[in-house]
């Protein structure tokens, strides 16, 4: 068989490289972006690397990620030779791929707009500390093995997680995920959870969408991002279990289980009965599981939590200590996590999904939680350019500062032109705690791979 696979940017080559074991493959780097070391490594696999677009008629098969633009010339061509040429996007490759390899291990795949790295440490952590199975997760914070429970924000177990790699969150990292774990003296997971970009790949027993809210134009504007990630929905196999927001309008699907979740009245299986800073209520298949809410603003994490609860009761978790541990659990780094540092209290919700309401949310959260007479409030705001794919709009970052400035003391913007702007998150950080003192806040919300 012939193959062609379309954009070694976002994991092509790895794709390329394991279906050169079962076919003549051609790698094509659709943005000219490359490295030398990995076309070399390509070339010396017997993978030839193109930069224009080949002909489609070439090849009995396409791999191509679902956001590249429909209108590239190979693409264009599959859909309109008199026999078009079959074209499946990475994730579905990447499931050809594995589907043999993880088939011993229980797999989660989360995908949605946001909150999927808080879902998947959450449920990882919830996991290992109600089951006492080893767990494994993959997400934009590194590739972490959880051996019983606890870790940053992991609920009230004792041992700590264990980064074994980084790779970003694009489906074809779930090959180098695997592999690094199989690479690791040691480490011989139960359960595998990942955290996948637009969509799932049909590997999950547990497939989560943590909500389509939010959604945005990809493939250089022709398609949709929500309809990417309902492959989690057109690809589950069957006998597998969803668990999906109520935004995603789905609630049967042939062969597959379904459980939804949303934050009030009568939406979903398990929803929010109560919700208040210090404490909250979540009612999960008429159970009451109710806890109590530290260094984290649970507002923020609704979706995660909703997600992780609704997942754990599926895997069959007992709710009491579900109970436990969310009475324990103390939020998740760079995702609204509350800490103090030389006597500051700092928001921390610098991470690679952030976004202008995300930052607004750790406004508010400030805002609520404001006493009269508190200190100042500092906020670093902006984007690691080298850091990230998407980026975020400076114009709508300008509008946000000029709404919030009765209030914010002092911006400081990364990535973005001011009188008072930081190179990146570290100096930015460095900057804010000199302009602060004990007492005083600082928010800090740069977009970035944490």
């Amino acid at each position: 068989m012939d193959i062609a696979v379309l954009d070694l940017t976002h994991g092509g080559d790895l794709i390329a490289q394991s279906l050169a074991e079962t076919g003549t493959v051609t790698a094509v780097d659709v943005y000219d972006t490359v490295s030398d070391e990995a076309r070399r490594d390509l070339e010396s696999s017997g993978i030839p690397v193109l930069t224009e677009p080949p002909g489609a008629g070439d090849f009995d098969l396409i791999v191509a990620p679902v956001h590249l633009d429909s209108a590239y010339r190979t693409l264009h061509d599959a859909r309109a030779a008199d026999v078009p040429v079959p074209v499946i996007t990475h994730h579905a490759a990447v499931y050809e791929i594995l589907k043999q390899r993880l088939e011993r291990y229980h797999v989660v795949e989360v995908t949605g707009t946001t909150a999927k790295t808080s879902t998947v440490r959450m449920l990882a952590g919830m996991l290992a500390e109600c089951t006492g199975k080893k767990i494994v997760s993959h997400t934009s914070a590194g590739v972490e093995y959880w051996d019983g429970g606890g870790g940053d924000g992991a609920g009230s177990g004792g041992s700590s997680t264990r980064t074994i790699a980084k790779w970003s969150i694009a489906p074809a990292s779930i090959i180098r995920a695997v592999e690094s774990v199989k690479a690791e003296p040691g480490v011989e997971p139960d359960i595998f959870i990942f955290e996948v970009s637009l969509g799932g790949t049909g590997l999950a027993d547990t497939g989560i969408i943590t909500t389509l809210t939010g959604d945005y134009l990809i493939a250089n504007k022709t398609g949709l991002s929500s309809s990417a990630k309902m492959q989690m929905v057109q690809r589950a196999k069957p006998g597998s279990t969803l668990i999906l927001n109520s935004d995603v309008g789905v609630t049967s699907c042939p062969s597959v289980n379904i459980l939804t979740f949303g934050d009030g009245g009568d939406e979903g299986n398990v929803r929010f009965e109560e919700i208040a800073h210090e404490h909250a209520v979540v009612t999960a298949m008429n159970r009451r599981i109710e806890f109590a809410v530290k260094d984290y603003d649970i507002f923020s994490y609704r979706t995660a939590i909703l997600a992780a609860v609704s997942a754990a009761i599926a895997m069959n978790t007992d709710p009491d200590c579900i109970t436990s541990f969310l009475d324990g659990f103390s939020g998740v780094s760079g995702r609204m996590k509350i800490v103090e540092i030389d006597s500051r209290t700092i928001i921390d919700n610098s991470n690679s999904g952030m976004n202008i309401s995300s930052a607004e949310s750790a406004i508010g959260h400030v805002r609520r939680i404001a006493e009269e007479g508190q200190g100042r409030v500092v906020m670093i705001i902006g984007i690691e350019e080298y850091n990230v794919c998407e980026g975020i709009d400076t114009d709508e970052v300008i509008r946000m500062i000029g709404r919030n400035q009765d209030f914010i003391d002092r911006f400081i913007t990364v990535g973005i032109g001011s009188d008072c702007e930081a190179d990146d998150l570290d100096s930015g950080m460095a900057m804010a705690m000199d302009l602060t003192e004990a007492g005083d806040t600082i928010i800090s919300c740069v977009k970035c791979f944490r």
